[in-house]
């Protein structure tokens, strides 16, 4: 088949040395496309490479006929929903899409209105605020207290000053968020336990196998990890994202007893299908006293080789060629697309 991979890629010009470097953490480095690109090669696939910048419809339209079906791992310009701006001309050109749609997309960015979404279907979340404005009322949540930016991934604007036990440590958490990033701030309460992540394939969704998130005691680390490719810039500036205290590594199968995978493996299917999602998601946890916490959910995860999502389907006895194999035809089974099928 003909496989168009959609990506935004890290360039320098990009980078503002003026803004944090976390705001390009969502981005792809060239090392991360070429794999993917080798690895459709591998399972038999022809491949386009179209980068969503501002040309990408005019690339599309030109080659729509030539497309089978797009690999969406963009994650748009800009915008509180630019993970939908590429789902969206692919809808309106009429091309097949791995991954979920415009409207879950947008959905599942804002993590404010995905956790509204949990809640109407009885999935358990922390208890959360969306604010604005620095001064801005906390209306009846318990410290300690969480910050996260509302529309962002990536760990983007978390730090070890992130959790606050106070009112004081909320307001100047809030004052370096809002003024340094531009947007809302979700306020979460912090809970405390084990956290788990889950890859999920297909339609409907199976789970691969369960990566609970550890951390060791290292005295500075970094707690996002570039590609190789931004390394040298990060260097020039001699800025990097420090978290002190702790690293966080994974352990994947989970060592955990049956009864309890086959919990968590319940509530993250039940939160796939409540938003809608398509194809492929990662899903964040936190497990307490017997409940799992839903956090957010990942419809576009990272996929280098390396990252959590391809390690899970090593687990799973897995390729990475045969991973995205398997992802891709996921969505083309949907589409109603004959295996094999080409233009």
């Amino acid at each position: 088949m003909n496989v168009a991979i959609l990506y935004n890629l890290i360039r320098k010009e990009i980078v503002d040395k003026n803004k944090p470097l976390d705001m390009i953490a969502e981005l792809d480095s060239k090392e991360t496309i070429n794999a993917e690109k080798r690895a459709f090669e591998e399972a038999g696939h022809k491949v386009i490479l179209i980068e969503a910048n501002e040309s990408a419809y005019l690339n599309l339209k030109k080659y729509r006929k030539k497309i089978n079906v797009v690999f969406n791992v963009a994650e748009g310009t800009h915008g509180e929903a630019r993970r939908s701006q590429i789902p969206g001309m692919l809808e309106m050109l009429k091309i097949p899409y791995v991954g979920s749609d415009a409207l879950t997309q947008a959905l599942c960015l804002d993590k404010a209105m995905a956790k509204r979404i949990m809640i109407q279907h009885n999935i358990p979340t922390p208890r959360f605020q969306v604010v604005e404005k620095i001064n801005e009322k906390i209306n009846d949540l318990k410290f300690p207290l969480i910050l996260k930016l509302a529309h962002e991934g990536s760990q983007m604007g978390l730090d070890e000053n992130s959790v606050v036990e106070n009112h004081y440590l909320l307001r100047k958490k809030l004052k370096h968020l809002i003024k340094t990033y531009k947007e809302p701030v979700l306020v979460e309460e912090f809970i405390q336990g084990r956290e788990f992540t889950i890859p999920i394939i297909g339609n409907p969704g199976i789970t691969l196998p369960i990566i609970e998130v550890l951390f060791t005691d290292e005295k500075e680390t970094d707690i996002w990890e570039p590609d190789e490719s931004v390394i040298p810039l990060i260097e020039k500036w001699g800025r990097r994202i420090k978290i002190p205290s702790q690293e966080k590594v994974s352990v994947c199968p989970a060592q955990i007893p049956k009864e309890l995978a086959n919990k968590l493996n319940e509530i993250v299917l039940r939160t796939y299908d409540a938003l809608n999602c398509k194809d492929f998601c990662r899903i964040d946890m936190i497990y307490r006293n017997g409940v799992p916490y839903i956090l957010e959910l990942n419809p576009t995860p990272g996929i280098d080789p390396s990252y959590w999502f391809p390690r899970s389907a090593y687990a799973a006895g897995m390729t990475y060629s045969e991973l995205l194999d398997k992802i891709i035809h996921s969505a083309i089974k949907r589409y109603g697309i004959k295996r094999g099928e080409n233009k």
